[in-house]
């Protein structure tokens, strides 16, 4: 799934109001040049840019890349929708086939959802490591051993 914005701090914003419904996964936020058709006749725009023809814009636009269950894809353009500042909070949904391992991730993140907890960050970073060659994998969770065996 992706989802449209127009700035960092607001990609973070609408990530952050998604993982406190527990609507979202998360996942990261790619940013770049970008262009786009746009016709201005009945946008929220200055006066004069109001007129129906093809135009189009360049900007720095960003996208948040997550995951989601099919039963919160409606609640989640609510809240994304909500949440964004963007005249058009564009959604794309793309149908997914996780393997096993992302399958248990997701309903391990997703398990409790409706309660009264609430996601907390943790005071931690992801550490690089080097890892021997012959160790790799053993370190990933096979999809076709047994549930949550290493490789």
């Amino acid at each position: 799934m992706f989802i449209s914005s127009e700035q960092t701090a607001q990609a973070m914003r609408i990530l952050d109001a998604l993982l406190a419904r527990q609507l979202a996964f998360g996942g990261p936020i790619l940013g770049g040049p970008a262009r786009f058709l746009w016709n201005f006749g009945d946008s929220d725009v200055p006066e004069d840019l109001r007129r129906h023809t093809l135009l189009t814009v360049d900007q720095d636009d960003h996208y948040i890349d997550t995951y989601t269950r099919e039963d919160l894809k409606a609640e989640l353009v609510d809240v994304a929708e909500a949440t964004s500042l963007e005249e058009v909070c564009m959604i794309s949904m793309l149908p997914m086939e996780p393997n096993r391992s992302l399958r248990i991730l997701l309903d391990a993140a997703f398990e409790g959802r409706g309660g009264e907890a609430r996601p907390q960050p943790v005071d931690a970073v992801p550490a690089l490591t080097f890892v021997p060659g012959d160790q790799i994998a053993t370190r990933i969770r096979s999809s076709s051993g047994p549930v949550c065996s290493r490789r």
